[in-house]
């Protein structure tokens, strides 16, 4: 039975009828039994849901009805989440654990049926219709997250609960009757339904911002995430109760009753809140686990190197997918950043997007009922019990499906011939009506202008029609598939439109987006010489991600050519319709997407294929126009930032739209690189493999689209601040100085507010022999607009971060000290910074602690400020000069501070220059941070030094010079440096020798350089690169895709040029010097021979010299690429090495060189002998070593022969010694018995001789008396024979 009909026996009270368990769950036996508050509305309910079945195939039913799917995960998850021991498992095993498993997924089944009844409801009541609406939109928004939480089903499947008492107001009339208190049921309800729409916008908000984050992160915040779902969790239960009450209240209830239920609420609550914590993932309870033998969330969070290995040991993370490009460092990068964020500033940081995207989902889900209403030419379902062709809404394949007599679903081939065959039926038909050859008319006859589409559909275009059926590419074809269709086609179209546009008209459509946005990304590099060079990195950053993502796909797909205008002008109503569309949707998000939920939100339901062009393009013509200000203007370094990540969620649904199809063809046996050359027009073939795009032999010989950007030709009126995200950085905004006014405010404070107010100015101490840990900190404390009893800042840190700080001070009941207590919290990008401390008895010093976060765990960082000026804080002691000798520090600080401020007024050329040198020191230091990733132990004092000495505004300017610098400075993304393994910035020099997959790049550093790089560490290699190779070097950011194949094509043909110069200036030089040694000679015939030869001596070529210290070039040497020929640069290895890129005549610090090792090429063939000779010498060299070892193993082999044969011979001369003895022994015994035997036979036959001779009479006696004679044969036989019987 389903728990949501469950009753419970009758109570004791008032009202004897049953009632079912609160919210399905089971109820605690109380003392008075509760009275029937859901018994009629279960009724109502069960009506409902009869009434539901008519209405069960629609469309927004069926995606309402998904929410049960989504919510159900929990009950599978749950069993898994009991195999982990957890302090938790008693609460998993108790009863009301199992009652709410089991319950869960029959709560949010319930979802649809309960939003039909709602809305029946909604039309007595209007004024539930604002919940109502907050609720189905959430449900929609946390359809297209897809992610599987199991703590995110909870709080909705709460919401529910809280919704489904708003059902009891259908037993109340419209009518405007009072109560029992003289208010209608609107009076009392209309502000709390207020209140629960603005708690369902804040609760989705908040499970969007937890969707986002990392598991790591999740798992590292979980408490603080956990106190904010609980809270959702308890105020939806308590406005549940709310709502309960003021029913009871307007019915004429007994207040006891409605007490009653709200304890019966608080029962369920405590159950869901236990719960709430024990429902993790595995991943999330491994990874807790992790972090609990590290030492902790607190731990981890504050060391790097802890967190870092925790998250390099846990591998790839699961949220991401094994498709498309992963950069671990990156992925740790934004980790932190996460880290730095507090649950409640995420939430808070979180909701102008999540503003834009109810909206979206708003608009989408009116747009759905819109179309749910009976649309002209559509069938008018009424029973779904004739048979699967009655559940199909248009009438034409209605008429297919009957006929053809097809179940639930069919052949996509099968489908489309029948497709052909009835509309070529039903075109002969009309014709023959038209010319009279028949009087029946057809009910619904072709018109004349769709006539010329049959032609399109036919057996050549099966594969795209069948698609445009085929959402998930089974071959099959159901009938919610086809309803799905045709409910999307254009209102205005038939359906022979609709199909004729997917037959020709798609591949003409998305063909012409490809060459748009082809043309757009070639005006890109075109343009990006032009940028700024401050916002040159992040325009190269932009242009190599999503050129290479974008190329991917045109260039992959199959384009029609030429397109036929008059075909393609049938369709631009709908093309222009659905841009339109995206336009709009991408202006509500702003341009801007945050998660992979906003791509779906936006581009809407139905494939990838359908929308990726369109979108592509909308988007690019606007990132264009960024590009575009970024000639004149600085942009701010999160706008490119934001567009690029943009489109990488754009290509999210491309990956994973791949990756199913790879395994569907795979479980149809069928070959993918084979069936991606087929499908949707073989726009996933270099995702399926980019190899073949990303080869270096392909990318030598590829040429891609060059358009030449022209101002004139683009839009003028372009408005700037309607296309940026964020304010463009102009100079007011840069070195904006922060005025501090008194403006008397703090006249009238709370007494223990006004001693701090004031300036003050500090640093943060977290280690005591680097002081300071950071920037100065000028604070101006006033007291807050709208408490007396806290107090509130505001400005601008050094990085150029906005922040604000509030805070408000607390008393100690037993001691009476006065704490005061506040947070700084950063625009972006920070973490908030909370501190807690202690006004010093002076009143001139604020000291305390400060931890990470809006509720720290520790507080174990130091801070000190000062009721001093920014210039007298430079000299005050740190703690630790303090320790050592406090009136020394002092002293020294009175000296330092009146000798500065002396030399300040003076206006002093020293003090001018010494601040001046700290500050060209301090950005130095920054700069080496950056591009070499650490800086030396005795660097770090000096930049703390440097810290120290600077004023707030001092630091902002020298950060505004670094960060200018750092922007400047070329990043080559994706490209690492072969020797060293780390990321190149600045110069790339890349190898023209080496033929490999990749290329060899290298740092711009003499070490790298000129190492040699073998193959086992470059696989890819036949033979080694060797630092006498041809090299090229690049100082700005090329394409590694685009751009490199005309690198390389300009670097090897400047290579033969300086080859050609060199040797003719040389060549010519001999010949001069010879003439000059021959006029020496004989004058007169070195004449002649000069003449005769044509060559003047101003004609001889003159060697050319090194451009920067003009010293005679000889090899190797640099030789420009972008100079031109008449003034062609060379430049000596070491002017390029002490002075890098610089500007002299034409030739400029950024133009590419290429290296001249020697003036004849290398020989391939005496390369290929070298290097065939190294390999012989390794492969004799190791057959040697296997040779010295094969002999040093026989050796040992015969060693151990020869002793097991010693041991063997031992033991066999030993046991054959011991047998033979005891075979002697043997013999001996044997020897011994024949003796007695003998004997015995000699005694035997003396015996029986002797009886014999005795019984003879008349025998002669022939021996002596009393000697026995000789035994006869007969006499021993017999003798043997006593023996025997003896």
């Amino acid at each position: 039975m389903d728990s949501e009909s469950v009753r419970l026996p009758p109570g004791n009270g008032n009202n004897a009828s049953s009632q079912r368990s609160v919210g399905g769950l089971p109820t605690p036996p109380v003392e008075h039994g509760p009275t029937a508050t859901f018994a009629d509305t279960t009724a109502l309910v069960d009506s409902a849901d009869a009434r539901f079945q008519k209405y069960r195939e629609k469309r927004s039913v069926k995606v309402l009805n998904s929410a049960g799917d989504t919510l159900s995960i929990i009950q599978a998850d749950v069993t898994t989440v009991q195999s982990f021991t957890s302090p938790l498992q008693v609460v998993l095993d108790s009863d009301p654990a199992k009652a709410l498993r089991q319950t869960i997924t029959a709560l949010v089944d319930g979802i649809p049926a309960l939003l039909k009844v709602l809305d029946d409801v909604a039309q007595i009541h209007p004024f539930i219709k604002v919940a109502i609406g907050a609720f189905r939109v959430a449900v929609e928004l946390d359809l297209k997250r897809r992610d599987n939480d199991k703590k995110i089903p909870l709080l909705f499947a709460e919401m529910r609960d809280m919704m489904a008492v708003l059902v009891q107001l259908g037993e109340i009339a419209q009518d405007k009757r009072v109560g029992t208190d003289n208010k209608t049921i609107e009076d009392r309800m209309d502000n709390l339904v207020k209140k629960t729409e603005e708690d369902i916008r804040n609760c989705a908000n908040a499970c969007s911002a937890y969707s986002k984050k990392h598991t790591f992160s999740k798992v590292l915040q979980s408490s603080s995430w956990d106190g904010t779902f609980k809270g959702y969790i308890q105020g939806f239960t308590t406005r549940r109760g709310e709502f309960e009450f003021e029913l009871s209240m307007y019915v004429g209830r007994a207040v006891n009753t409605a007490n009653d239920r709200l304890v019966t609420l608080d029962e369920k609550m405590d159950r869901l809140l236990n719960f709430l914590e024990a429902c993790v993932s595995p991943e999330e309870r491994y990874l807790a686990d992790m972090v609990r033998n590290a030492g902790g969330p607190e731990v981890v969070i504050n060391d790097e190197a802890v967190l870092r290995k925790l998250y390099e040991d846990k591998g790839r993370p699961m949220e991401h997918r094994t498709v498309g490009r992963y950069d671990p460092e990156n992925d740790f990068q934004q980790l932190q950043e996460e880290l730095r964020v507090d649950p409640e500033t995420a939430i808070r940081d979180n909701l102008e997007q999540f503003q834009r995207k109810f909206m979206i989902q708003q608009r989408e889900i009116e747009e759905e009922m819109r179309k749910m209403m009976h649309r002209e030419g559509d069938r008018i379902i009424e029973s779904y019990t004739a048979g699967p062709h009655d559940k199909i809404r248009d009438w034409d394949i209605h008429e297919i499906w009957k006929d053809m007599r097809w179940r639930g679903n069919v052949k996509a081939r099968h489908f489309v011939l029948a497709l052909r065959d009835y509309f070529s039926e039903r075109l002969d038909q009309a014709k023959r009506v038209r010319n009279g050859q028949t009087s029946t008319a057809l009910t619904r006859p072709i018109s004349e202008e769709d006539e010329w589409m049959l032609e399109y559909i036919n057996i050549t275009r099966l594969q795209p029609i069948a698609e445009a059926f085929d959402d998930d590419a089974s071959g099959f074809i159901t009938v919610a598939e086809v309803n799905a269709f045709t409910q999307a086609r254009p209102d205005d179209w038939s359906l022979l439109r609709w199909l004729a546009y997917w037959a020709v008209g798609y591949q003409m459509v998305m063909s012409d987006y490809a060459a748009k946005i082809d043309v757009i990304l070639a005006k890109m590099f075109s343009l990006k010489a032009q940028v700024l060079p401050a916002n040159r990195n992040a325009v190269e950053q932009y242009l190599g991600i999503v050129w290479t993502l974008a190329t991917m796909l045109t260039s992959a797909f199959r384009r029609r050519t030429p397109i036929d205008e008059s075909v393609m002008s049938k369709f631009e109503s709908y093309t222009k319709q659905e841009e339109n569309r995206l336009r709009q949707n991408l202006k509500d998000v702003k341009y801007d997407f945050e998660a992979r939920d906003t791509v779906d939100l936006v581009r809407g339901p139905g494939r990838i294929e359908k929308h990726v062009f369109p979108l592509l393009y909308l988007l690019l013509l606007r990132d264009f126009e960024i590009m575009r200000i970024a000639r004149k203007s600085l942009l701010h370094v999160d706008e490119l930032y934001d567009s690029t990540h943009t489109i990488k969620y754009v290509f999210d649904p491309v990956w994973e739209r791949c990756a199913d199809l790879k395994d569907l063809f795979r479980q149809q046996r069928l070959d993918p690189n084979q069936q991606f050359k087929i499908f949707a027009f073989e726009m996933f073939k270099f995702f399926n493999d980019e190899t073949e795009f990303t080869s270096v032999k392909n990318l030598k010989e590829s040429k891609f689209v060059e358009q030449e950007y022209r101002d004139e030709a683009e839009a003028q009126d372009v408005d700037a601040n309607s296309i940026i995200n964020h304010p463009l950085l102009s100079p007011e905004v840069l070195f904006a100085r922060r005025d501090l006014i008194d403006d008397g405010s703090d006249a009238d404070v709370d007494p223990h507010i006004r001693p701090i107010l004031g300036r003050w100015a500090g640093f943060y101490i977290n280690n005591l022999q680097l002081y300071p840990c950071n920037d100065m900190i000028a604070l101006d404390l006033r007291p807050s607009s709208t408490d007396p009893k806290q107090f509130q800042d505001s400005g601008i840190a050094a990085s150029g971060t906005y922040w604000t700080l509030a805070g408000e001070y607390n008393i100690d009941p037993e001691g009476g000290k006065v704490t005061y207590t506040f947070a700084i919290t950063y625009k972006a990008r920070w973490s908030t910074e909370s501190f807690r401390g202690e006004l010093q008895p002076s009143g001139t010093e604020l000291s305390g602690t400060y931890g990470y976060g809006a509720k720290p765990t520790s507080m174990s960082n130091t801070f000190v400020f000062k009721r001093l000026s920014c210039d007298l804080m430079r000299f005050w002691p740190s703690p630790k000069e303090l320790a050592d000798n406090k009136n020394r520090a002092l002293w020294r600080f009175a000296c330092r501070a009146v000798l500065a401020e002396t030399r300040r007024r003076m206006n002093s050329w020293g003090w001018l220059r010494e601040r001046w040198d700290n500050a060209r020191r301090y950005v130095t230091l920054l700069q080496k941070r950056y591009v070499a990733d650490a800086l030396t132990a005795d660097e770090e004092q000096q930049l703390a030094n440097c810290r120290r000495n600077m004023t707030p505004e001092e630091a902002r300017l020298s950060y505004i010079s670094f960060e200018l610098r750092k922007r400047s400075i070329a990043q080559h993304l994706m490209i690492s440096c072969d020797v060293c393994d780390g990321p190149i910035r600045g110069g790339r020099v890349m190898c023209l020798s080496c033929g490999t997959q990749t290329t060899i790049d290298l740092c711009d550093k003499p070490e790298c350089c000129d190492k040699e790089v073998g193959t086992d560490v470059r696989d890819d290699l036949t033979s080694p690169h060797l630092p006498t190779h041809d090299l090229f070097k690049v100082r700005t950011a090329i394409h590694p895709f685009r751009e490199f194949g005309h690198a390389h094509r300009a670097a090897l043909l400047a290579l033969k040029t300086a080859r050609q110069t060199l040797s003719d200036a040389w060549d010519a030089e001999r010949r001069s010097q010879d003439m000059r040694a021959a006029q020496h000679s004989t004058p007169g015939e070195a004449d002649d021979d000069t003449a005769a030869a044509g060559v003047k001596p101003e004609n001889i070529p003159v060697v050319p010299t090194c451009s920067r210290c003009g010293d005679r070039i000889g090899t190797p040497c640099w030789y420009c690429i972008e100079c031109e020929d008449d003034d062609a640069t060379f430049i000596c290895v070491a002017c390029d090495i002490k002075y890098g890129g610089f500007t002299v005549r034409q030739h400029r610090s950024t133009h590419a060189l290429v290296k001249v090792q020697s003036l004849e090429p290398p020989d391939p063939s005496a390369s290929e002998r070298a290097a065939a000779d190294a390999r012989m010498t390794t492969i004799e060299t190791s057959l040697k070593e296997l040779q010295y070892r094969l002999e040093q193993k026989f050796m040992a082999v015969d060693e151990k022969i020869e002793y097991v044969q010693k041991k063997l011979d031992a033991k066999l001369d030993a046991k054959l010694e011991q047998q033979t003895q005891q075979l002697e022994g043997r013999i001996s015994a044997i020897d011994d018995r024949l003796q007695r035997m003998e004997d015995i036979l000699l005694f035997l036959g003396q015996r029986l001789g002797g009886s014999d001779e005795a019984g003879r009479s008349g025998v002669v006696r022939q021996s002596e008396p009393g000697v026995d004679g000789p035994a006869s044969s007969s006499d021993i036989a017999v003798a043997m024979g006593k023996k025997s019987s003896i």
